[in-house]
């Protein structure tokens, strides 16, 4: 499968807004920067954050986080079976992945 390099460009969002870069035009991501990006606001409009508001069972987190991998693996720029999800001890989730074209990826929420 083959992959244009000019499809992995995208504007740098945080905080739902753009990111303006020195010159106030709005700031680019490249390679795997674009498809972490793009995995966050896959996570963030599926709704299946809400359900881990409140939980501290590791028995009730499990199975939504294992939802999470699956969402993310839905990604077909994404290594099948590379994807690990983990809550940290602050509440805020990390994710790393291995790309099919550019390698490592990691991103948090």
């Amino acid at each position: 499968m083959e992959f244009d390099i000019a499809l992995h460009i995208d504007l740098e969002i945080q905080d739902n807004d753009f990111v303006l870069n020195d010159s106030l035009s709005p700031s680019t991501l490249k390679k795997a920067d674009v498809i972490a990006q793009d995995i966050k606001h896959r996570i963030l409009e599926s709704g299946l954050l809400t359900k881990l508001v409140g939980l501290r069972n590791k028995n009730g987190i499990a199975p939504i986080l294992t939802e999470l991998e699956l969402l993310t693996e839905q990604d077909n720029r994404i290594k099948p079976g590379t994807i690990k999800v983990y809550r940290n001890d602050d509440g805020t989730l990390s994710i790393i992945a291995q790309t099919r074209q550019y390698g490592g990826l990691q991103s948090g929420l």
